[in-house]
């Protein structure tokens, strides 16, 4: 009995120190955010979320809005597939990552044309 408690207490801290951290699925995907030298990397779009009166994005892993600071970057405007940005006078615009999908519609419209409204 001794050495069945003894060989299941080992299996236990076999797998504690051998286990992986859990990722979260819904986090987007993780690149490099720095570069060598402790510099930001360019700017990486993850997800563009519009509501009625207020937009966001995930640019490198960070949740930002139009005005804020990234490193030398300036995120000017936030578009609907991506942002514009501004850095050392320079505006420049960055889309999504490309994922295969489109930009989603709503379906209201779809399901009236089906239906035979206009």
């Amino acid at each position: 009995m001794k050495a069945l408690c003894l060989a299941l207490i080992g299996c236990a801290a076999l797998n504690i120190c051998f286990a992986e951290e859990l990722r979260d699925p819904m986090r987007p995907p993780q690149r490099a955010l720095t570069q060598r030298g402790g510099k930001v990397g360019a700017p990486v779009v993850s997800a563009v979320f519009i509501g009625a009166t207020h937009r966001a994005a995930i640019v490198n892993g960070r949740l930002v809005h139009e005005g804020d600071r990234l490193g030398p970057y300036t995120i000017v405007a936030l578009l609907d597939d991506g942002i514009r940005y501004q850095s050392r006078g320079v505006v420049r615009e960055q889309r999504l990552v490309a994922t295969g999908s489109r930009i989603k519609r709503p379906a209201a419209s779809v399901a009236r044309l089906a239906n035979g409204g206009s």
